[in-house]
């Protein structure tokens, strides 16, 4: 079988540039961390589809039917998706696993494998091919590892550092099973970064659709930036190491670093990689039209909101990477998002979050004259960061027509508040727009069929994370710190300083998480830096990770928080268009409601019927949810006498040693 074939039907799974025809014997084909050296590692291509091969399970990407990535915000205080979870907000739900539990060393081993086989050959010039690109892919196997440690990292803090295919050797495997501090994870992951970057090219795929050099140093900000500022605001609970109730301290009863240094390392390293990108990267413009004008004019209209559901993502600058797809030739990698998107996902974002945004003048609404109120979607929206009136669905805001309709432009007029169809329905009121298109060719109802491209990483996460980093570091926002956080806000429309912002903000009138986390007081200047993140991801999945290492969620030990969404009960119900043979059900007693009390105001998702239904007051939370527990048979297999007290694997703080257990505290 030509090689050719093997790289297509890895790269098709991926979702990569696709340019060949589909083999048949590829099934016949060992998988690629099964074949042996002799066999494969010998040219370019094999490098580069033992790499690429690892994508899809790397990377959160559009697919299937649904809402795509704009759902990675779920639950959160940004958006809810579907029903609530029991997985992080019922103490008695999440319970300690026997076996699994993202405790696993699969993908670690790939990696490994790739490097005890491959570098020895590479030394001895015993690969074929462009050495660049096959140092190319050295590269991003590198970056490979520092993905997967980085997942790690956030899921269970400290954990065992592996770099070479381990034989099944019960004394060797407990030796390397040592759970090592998370400050030296961090530092190990940083370590595979600054190889990755040394070793990848630019663009080596030509549109971006494979990783590069900006990827790593991106990601090697934003580890940096996650450790450093989990480290300084969980200092003192026993997530940190050296704390005094470290459990770590068990295993290295002689561990002693200086963590507020390691802070100040991570910041700098933060700094330091985000502006390497920041410099070279340009943010996508933004024309301040907020819709469509016509049906001729869907193309070019406002690039920033194309950029996130355009079929060619490579011409934008701010894209650093991103998933390409595609239906000819007998290929189809498709997925469902936009026409997901145009129905009502089944999801909407809450009001904390679109309290979140400022006026225009930078002032927050609060304290705002030009404030209309929020009777209306529109009206909370008008005047507002550009960022909330584009990617916020509003009742005079333009819709596509679907595909099996004449392409046109339709108001939105209402969310799908009371729907008959869950999949149709707008959880909150407020619909999220971005990665909609509004070529109707790509809305497809009912079917996965759509092929606008996905973004992975963007530049502008780089100008935040040097921003953060910087104030964390120095006390103060000047020089770059300041450029970027203007270059940010000029985009989003904002004419007022920041500065402006920060002088009227009223902590007090702020209901962000991240405003009030309760074990540290947050002042007006970290607060609007973390708001600005905040604004700019819209459903990009960075708001769980934002709000674990702020340590946000301790706000919630001591006061609960009810998902709310837009202003039902002051005047939309009295238009409200339901749905035939439909009535509005409002009492929370009767187990068919089908709207929250009119006692709220505002839409609660998660309110509609009291019983049975253990989040009618609101989401609470518990200490032991910020990190995973390990499960108890992993413990086992690393102790010599095979129990939890003797194994080098220690339990993770605030959760017990038994499996099923529940939340300590």
């Amino acid at each position: 079988m030509k090689l050719k074939h093997i790289i297509l039907r890895t790269i098709v799974g991926a979702g990569g540039i696709l340019s060949f025809a589909s083999c048949n014997d590829f099934l016949d084909m060992a998988p690629l961390d099964q074949v042996t050296p002799q066999e494969y590692f010998n040219t370019t291509d094999h490098l580069a589809a033992y790499s690429i091969s690892k994508y899809n399970d790397l990377f959160k990407t559009h697919s299937g039917w649904g809402a795509g990535t704009v759902n990675n915000d779920q639950n959160t205080d940004n958006m809810v998706v579907g029903g609530y979870s029991s997985t992080y907000f019922e103490k008695d739900q999440w319970r300690v696993p026997n076996t699994g539990g993202d405790w696993d060393f699969g993908q670690i081993r790939y990696c490994n494998y790739f490097f005890e086989t491959v570098l020895p050959k590479f030394d001895a010039g015993k690969i074929e091919g462009n050495r660049s690109q096959n140092l190319h892919y050295i590269g991003e196997m590198y970056f490979i590892r520092a993905w997967v440690y980085y997942n790690k990292l956030k899921l269970f803090g400290d954990f065992p550092i592996i770099t070479e295919v381990l034989p099944d050797e019960q004394p060797v495997l407990i030796e390397k099973s040592v759970r090592q501090p998370r400050n030296l994870v961090a530092r190990f992951i940083i370590n595979q970064l600054d190889s990755a970057a040394k070793y990848m090219s630019d663009d080596i795929s030509g549109n971006k659709t494979r990783l590069t050099r900006n990827c790593a140093l991106l990601v090697k900000s934003r580890v940096a930036l996650y450790e450093a500022t989990f480290e300084k605001y969980h200092k003192g609970t026993g997530r940190v190491p050296g704390d005094e109730t470290w459990p770590g301290k068990r295993v290295h009863p002689d561990f002693s670093t200086n963590m507020d240094n390691e802070v100040n390392y991570f910041l700098e390293q933060a700094m330091e990689a985000a502006e390497a990108v920041a410099d070279n990267v340009t943010l996508t413009g933004n024309t301040g039209v907020t819709n469509p004008k016509s049906i001729a004019g869907i193309a070019g209209w406002n690039p920033y909101f194309e950029m996130f559901a355009d079929e060619d993502m490579s011409g934008y600058p701010e894209v650093l990477f991103w998933k390409q797809y595609m239906n000819s030739g007998g290929v189809s990698i498709t997925h469902g998002a936009p026409a997901y998107i145009f129905s009502g996902g089944n999801n909407g974002m809450l009001k904390s979050f679109v309290d979140c945004f400022v006026m225009e003048d930078g002032s927050p609404y609060y304290k705002s004259d030009e404030y209309k109120g929020d009777k209306t979607i529109m009206d909370v929206k008008e005047k507002r960061d550009l960022r909330l009136q584009l990617f916020v669905l509003g009742e005079k805001d333009m819709l596509p027509s679907s595909s099996t309709e004449p392409a046109a432009l339709k108001e939105f007029k209402q969310p799908n508040v009371i729907s008959l169809e869950a999949q149709t329905s707008d959880n909150t009121g407020y619909r999220i727009r971005k990665c909609l298109t509004y070529d109707n060719k790509q809305i497809i109802s009912g079917q996965s069929q759509s092929t606008t491209g996905c973004i992975v990483f963007r530049g502008v996460e780089a100008y935040l994370n040097y921003l953060e980093a910087y104030y964390l570091r120095y006390n103060k926002v000047d020089g770059k710190a300041e450029s970027y956080w203007n270059a940010i806000r000029n985009r989003a429309g904002i004419t007022g300083s920041f500065r402006t912002t920060i002088a009227k903000t009223d902590m007090n009138q702020e209901t962000d998480l991240a405003a009030h986390p309760g074990s540290y007081e947050v002042d007006a200047t970290l607060y609007n830096i973390r708001r600005e993140r905040r604004c700019e991801f819209i459903g990009e999945g960075m708001r769980w990770d934002d709000l674990v290492r702020w340590r946000a969620w301790d706000g919630v030990l001591t006061r609960k928080f009810i998902p709310e969404g837009y202003n039902f009960w002051e005047e939309a119900y009295k238009t409200y268009e339901l749905p035939e043979g439909v009535t509005i059900k409002d009492d929370p007693d009767d187990a068919t409601s089908n709207v929250s009390s009119r006692e709220f105001k505002y839409i609660r998702p998660f309110g509609k019927v009291k019983i049975n239904n253990q989040v009618y007051d609101g989401y609470t939370w518990a200490k032991a949810n910020y990190l995973k527990p390990v499960a108890i048979n992993e413990m086992r297999l690393a102790s010599p006498d095979n129990s939890t007290d003797n194994s080098v694997i220690y339990q993770n703080p605030y959760w017990p040693t038994k499996v099923g257990g529940t939340a300590l505290e």
